[in-house]
């Protein structure tokens, strides 16, 4: 199974048109000659759900026959492009994908058995986009497509221009020439989308976004959006991809979160088993994400340190140790996914976005319900706030200065100052638990209460934002010292251990100065002013 980056837009043409030249003094800026390929006769089924549930999710599948890369093909969403996941042909007979592309879209079909839906025969004509020193650029294909599907047939001609070596300010030049020739953006990105006449409205299934009317409308959309976010996430902490697990991991909590939040236009006892799944499913993520961010950190430490100051094996035990624990984590995590109970929990959620069970309150206003919401997520927040400054304030009076001393976890039986530091970042971690579901409520808001809902927003996620870090540090600060204490008693310095608690403290240190500033600001009345 291999894998590569695709990134392409594609034009419709009408009957009888020609590209025009691409190459030579007349041709696009950049281009210095072109090659062209002999002629191709391909031939693709798609496989898919029968509601669609991978072309919902920008994904297709196909068993391709013909030209160089014939084979089964698995196309992931990828920012501007797409990841094209490559796996060869099985027996002439076998229409079953292989079983590493089919357990990629294992969750993202909820359940559901995947069928031919498509069948595409395509008669292709390559010409190659050439660069200065011979190096391929781009290439530039001009399909006769005839698609087969229950519908019928359709016969359709399209253009297709694919970077190779070249970057996109390239691809734009090439696709301007092809619209003055006569070229048009295609309506729809994917062959298949025009092959089941889904029409320009689909882009992957996600209907038209239409402000909600009353709060079962807006805890609908927000839901589904969260779900959406969930279930794009699969296929890329499958396959272990950058920010993956933190992706999938924020739409769990968001989802968890909402379904508190909006309880008051929502059946309870139909929510909170759900709520308990995500908590398990969040959890599980929640390793991971802790490992990766730790392994971050601790390689921008260390690597920002002189070669002197680290001393000893420090970076084996600390930064190698740490992503070994990450993937480690993530391998637990796609083992979980592999099982009934995760499963069901996509299936539950997809049917709850489809059909929540609202209450007669939703009935009402969405910007009623939105204010209400927001106004008691924030109540909320801000008393965990004021208990955080409180025990903030305790602790200044047992030390006697206005510094915060240490927070590394206390050891058992722990009296005075050093007992009440931990308390003090257990309850600025539940602050910060309070402000992300009080920055969510705003977050779902936005869409009927506008700019002030997205401004309250902000400040909720800086004050978040900073008091992340701050537990970060607390929990690294803490691993250091007790790392440190057992490379000591093993015989080794424990130097550059010391150093990295003391960085550390003076993180978690600057980060509640910086929390107590950002509070001041995000508290402001006339950023609430539209709750009431």
């Amino acid at each position: 199974m291999s894998a590569s980056l695709e990134v392409e837009r594609t034009l419709d043409v009408p009957v009888g048109w020609s590209p025009p030249t691409l190459d030579g003094p007349s041709g696009v800026d950049g281009v210095s000659g072109s090659r062209d390929l002999a002629s191709l006769t391909l031939d693709a089924t798609y496989l898919d759900t029968p509601r669609l549930a991978l072309l919902r999710r920008g994904i297709t599948l196909r068993r391709r026959v013909g030209g160089d890369d014939e084979g089964w093909h698995l196309k992931l969403p990828a920012g501007d492009g797409r990841t094209e996941v490559r796996a060869p042909l099985g027996p002439a007979d076998d229409e079953a994908p292989p079983a590493e592309l089919a357990a990629l879209v294992d969750g993202v079909r909820l359940g559901a058995a995947l069928r031919p839906v498509a069948r595409l025969r395509t008669e292709r004509a390559t010409t190659l986009l050439l660069g200065p020193g011979g190096d391929v650029l781009a290439s530039v294909a001009v399909d006769d497509v005839l698609a087969s599907t229950e519908r019928g047939d359709e016969a359709w001609r399209e253009v297709e221009v694919e970077l190779v070596d070249g970057d996109t300010t390239l691809l734009g030049r090439v696709v301007d020439r092809l619209e003055e020739s006569g070229a048009n953006p295609a309506p729809l990105p994917v062959k298949l989308e025009r092959a089941l006449g889904l029409g320009a409205s689909w882009y992957g299934g996600r209907p038209a976004t239409v402000p909600p009317t009353t709060g079962a409308e807006l805890v609908t959309r927000y839901l589904r959006e969260q779900v959406d976010a969930l279930l794009d996430a699969d296929p890329r902490v499958r396959r272990d991809e950058p920010d993956a697990v933190h992706a999938a991991r924020v739409a769990a909590r968001r989802l968890r979160s909402t379904l508190r939040t909006f309880r008051p236009v929502l059946d309870r006892d139909t929510v909170e088993p759900v709520r308990d799944e995500l908590r398990w499913w969040g959890g599980a993520l929640g390793a991971a994400r802790d490992h990766e961010v730790q392994r971050d950190r601790v390689r921008g430490l260390l690597d920002g340190l002189p070669d002197e100051l680290v001393v000893g094996p420090v970076r084996a035990r600390l930064a190698d140790a740490l992503d070994a624990g990450y993937r480690t984590a993530v391998r637990d995590a796609v083992e979980l996914m592999d099982s009934d109970r995760y499963r069901a929990l996509l299936s539950g959620l997809d049917a709850l976005a489809d059909d929540p069970p609202v209450r007669e309150r939703a009935g009402e206003p969405a910007p009623d319900v939105a204010a209400r919401v927001v106004r008691h997520a924030f109540r909320r927040a801000r008393r965990r706030m004021e208990a955080g400054e409180v025990v903030l304030a305790g602790l200044a009076r047992a030390t006697g200065s206005d510094s915060v001393p240490p927070t590394d976890p206390a050891e058992p039986g722990t009296r005075g100052p050093d007992a009440t530091a931990p308390r003090l970042a257990d309850a600025m971690h539940d602050a910060r638990k309070k402000l992300k579901a009080a920055r969510y409520a705003a977050e779902a808001a936005v869409v009927v209460a506008g700019e002030p809902a997205a401004r309250l927003a902000d400040a909720l996620e800086d004050v978040q934002d900073v008091l992340g870090a701050h537990h970060d540090a607390v929990v690294l600060a803490g691993l250091f010292r007790e790392l440190g204490m057992r490379a000591h008693l093993s015989g080794e310095n424990a130097f550059t251990y010391g150093l990295l608690v003391g960085l550390e403290r003076a993180r978690a240190q600057a980060a509640l100065a910086d929390a107590h500033d950002a509070w001041a600001s995000a508290s402001r009345r006339r950023l609430r002013r539209w709750t009431r």
